[in-house]
């Protein structure tokens, strides 16, 4: 959707078959949303409603209910729907035809949250269509379906000991701050670009706002309730090197702004390559065309993500015995439960990482035998 000189908001829509888009056009976002959801529900009643067309329905509704990042997170899950079910009617939809679904993605290779996620949409949109008049939908064919057994979660690995080092030691570099920033404070990345000047006190930070992106163009995202705000101690190890600054700390023109996403991944990536945190890959190639030319093409590994410092920083907060309930207070969970969740991680990799060093550490016995 954009907005033209005039001040009128227009949307255009693909209709399958057909060269042309429909426009809509509004004063608001809202009137051309609303106009938008009219007319598919008037081509679902002409041709009868399917999965495909329920689902864009229900997505539209939900993008007034949450966060950017979350309905950005159910566009994958919605077009593996699309592909695997699209074309069946919502009336018709039977729990054999979604369970055969589920399984499919766990062939494919698709871990628990993956496969989890279509599911739970399926879910909500049956729940939705049950509810919403006329639909003639009366219940929900998602129930009894269950998620194959044998799925793997997705982890997050602990960043390796030299990475971390690397970090500790890479303050000079234009974007090592940044790095050193999440490690001392366990924010989000998004946190981390939101930070301003009257946000940072003599002892604390006060975490209050996070940059959302949409889709590259930085966005200023505050908390729907005060529970959402919190405070977290300025470590010393931070504090001694912050340096004076107005506007954002981290930003593109001296604190006015913050990075916008692609911005933001290229000083991720510059920093990591620099700094001994990225691997390379040659890459050969044959080119198209009658010349047929080879060549090499170099690809870039980074060996950590922003996420895994703030990983650090609970592995920190694991290591000085602090409780789960002040440690999830700190790194800003909804709930004790998930810093749990966290601390048994931690645990579960360093006793896997004991039990390697302590079989490799026999097989050299072993060999000098």
């Amino acid at each position: 959707m954009f907005q033209r000189k005039d001040g009128l908001w227009v949307e255009r829509v693909s209709v399958p078959g057909q060269k042309k888009q429909v426009v809509f056009y509004g004063k608001t976002q809202k009137i051309v949303k609303t106009k938008m959801l009219e007319w598919q529900k008037e081509q679902g009643a002409a041709r009868k409603l399917t999965v495909s067309t329920a689902l864009d329905l229900w997505l539209e509704k939900k993008r007034e209910d949450v966060q950017y990042k979350t309905y950005e997170g159910y566009q994958a899950p919605a077009k593996r729907i699309r592909d695997a079910l699209g074309d069946v009617p919502v009336d018709e939809l039977t729990p054999p035809q979604i369970q055969a679904f589920v399984k499919a993605q766990k062939t494919r290779g698709y871990k628990l949250s993956s496969v989890q996620r279509p599911l739970d949409m399926l879910r909500m949109m049956y729940d939705d269509l049950i509810t919403t008049e006329g639909s003639g939908i009366k219940y929900n064919p998602t129930n009894g379906v269950r998620l194959p057994g044998g799925l793997k979660q997705e982890n997050r690995d602990l960043a390796p000991r030299e990475a971390i080092e690397i970090v500790k030691s890479s303050l000079s570099h234009p974007f090592g701050l940044f790095a050193f920033f999440m490690l001392y404070t366990g924010c989000r990345d998004g946190e981390a670009l939101a930070i301003r000047d009257v946000d940072i006190g003599e002892d604390k930070i006060r975490i209050s706002k996070e940059v959302s992106w949409q889709p590259n163009q930085p966005v200023i995202k505050e908390p729907k309730t005060e529970d959402g705000v919190r405070e977290i101690v300025l470590l010393s190890p931070l504090k001694a090197v912050l340096p004076e600054f107005e506007g954002y700390l981290f930003s593109p023109d001296g604190g006015k702004r913050p990075y916008t996403k692609t911005e933001f991944r290229r000083k991720w990536d510059t920093y990591c390559r620099d700094v001994g945190l990225a691997t390379c890959e040659i890459e050969v190639h044959k080119s198209k065309g009658k010349n047929n030319r080879v060549y090499e093409k170099k690809k870039w590994h980074n060996t950590i993500v922003p996420y895994q410092l703030r990983h650090e920083f609970a592995t920190l907060l694991f290591d000085a015995q602090l409780d789960a309930k002040d440690a999830a207070d700190l790194m800003g969970h909804a709930s004790e439960e998930t810093t749990r969740k966290w601390y048994t991680h931690i645990q579960n990799q360093r006793r896997e990482k004991s039990g390697k060093k302590l079989e490799n550490y026999l097989q050299e016995k072993t060999v000098q035998k």
